[in-house]
């Protein structure tokens, strides 16, 4: 790895694989409290598809000899937790903005996630990496992106009507 701050580049990898390893806790937890909505089925598939990318990353950064921070996933992971706990406004159900802002959330992470994939495009060669697996990751990233908007769209179509709305 040459030409490379492995310094600089552990620690950027390293928040990513925390950030990463909360947003696939987040995305599971998604699909199942979503699992018997519309929105079911495509949330699940995301909860199948960002824990695998994940795991590449942390293969990849073993393979780079770049060891992740355990405390710093240990410590997002908490985060994500606590992130659970916010008042809603309902005392035992979700209320029908949790789809909205959850959606939100899971967006936001994947368009970072995706800055990730353009830098490992761009060292791509000072780390021995096929040049073509960040091209797939980054078109990953990008359907994922769309996936997420459309169903953020279809959440805010009930979210926030009088009534309570429904679960999207």
């Amino acid at each position: 790895m040459t030409g490379v701050d492995r310094q600089q580049l552990r620690i950027y990898l390293a928040d990513h694989l925390s950030g990463a390893s909360a947003g696939s806790a987040r995305i599971q937890r998604m699909a199942q409290d979503f699992a018997d909505t519309p929105l079911g089925p495509e949330l699940a598939q995301l909860a199948s598809d960002i824990p695998d990318e994940r795991d590449w990353l942390e293969r990849s950064m073993q393979q780079w000899g770049l060891t992740p921070h355990r405390w710093k996933q240990v410590a997002t992971s908490l985060v994500e937790r606590v992130g659970r706990l916010k008042p809603n406004g309902r005392i035992a159900a979700s209320a029908p903005m949790t789809a909205v802002l959850e959606i939100d959330l899971m967006r936001a992470a994947v368009t970072a996630k995706r800055g990730l994939w353009e830098t490992l495009r761009v060292y791509a060669p000072d780390l021995g990496l096929d040049p073509a697996k960040p091209v797939e990751l980054i078109a990953a990233a990008d359907a994922q992106i769309a996936t997420l908007t459309r169903l953020g769209e279809r959440a805010r179509q009930q979210a926030f009507r009088t009534g309570g709305g429904a679960q999207a």
